[in-house]
């Protein structure tokens, strides 16, 4: 299973915010994420454009503008960032499926037809999402400062 870009720079993102907002008195530049994080500016504004509807953070207009925490770190949980940008965990496409055909399942006639290791996916897709559910930035956080 690999995340998608979007997933993975969402977070790395986040917790670059609130790393540069510690060293900086005042909101972060894209850019200066952008520098940290070898990510293009254009590609944060949008997943920054996400983070901000949601209300995972919120946004500071003008010069020295940038981005702040819309909430505490401690508050914001890693599957919360990873569904904002619609990053699926699911660790096989199958998990969309509805129907169960084994026969097009193993031939490999239906891309999207389930098959009897569904449950497995399943409950590994749960496990995956429990365990996001309780790592938060201020986690993150804590652990580069160790």
């Amino acid at each position: 299973m690999k995340l998608s870009t979007k997933g993975r720079y969402s977070v790395r993102a986040m917790v670059s915010l609130g790393i540069l907002s510690d060293s900086n008195i005042g909101p972060v530049s894209l850019k200066q994420i952008s520098e940290v994080e070898g990510i293009s500016v254009s590609y944060l504004e949008q997943l920054f454009v996400h983070l901000r509807r949601s209300g995972l953070v919120k946004s500071v207009r003008g010069p020295g503008g940038g981005y702040l925490y819309a909430r505490e770190p401690g508050t914001i949980f890693i599957d919360e960032i990873m569904a904002v940008v619609k990053e699926s965990i699911n660790p096989v496409n199958c998990k969309a499926c509805e129907h169960y055909d084994e026969a097009a399942c193993s031939s490999g006639e239906l891309r999207n037809a389930c098959c009897v290791t569904r449950p497995m996916w399943d409950e590994l897709d749960n496990k995956i999402g429990n365990f996001l559910k309780t790592i938060s930035l201020a986690d993150l956080l804590k652990g580069m400062q160790q």
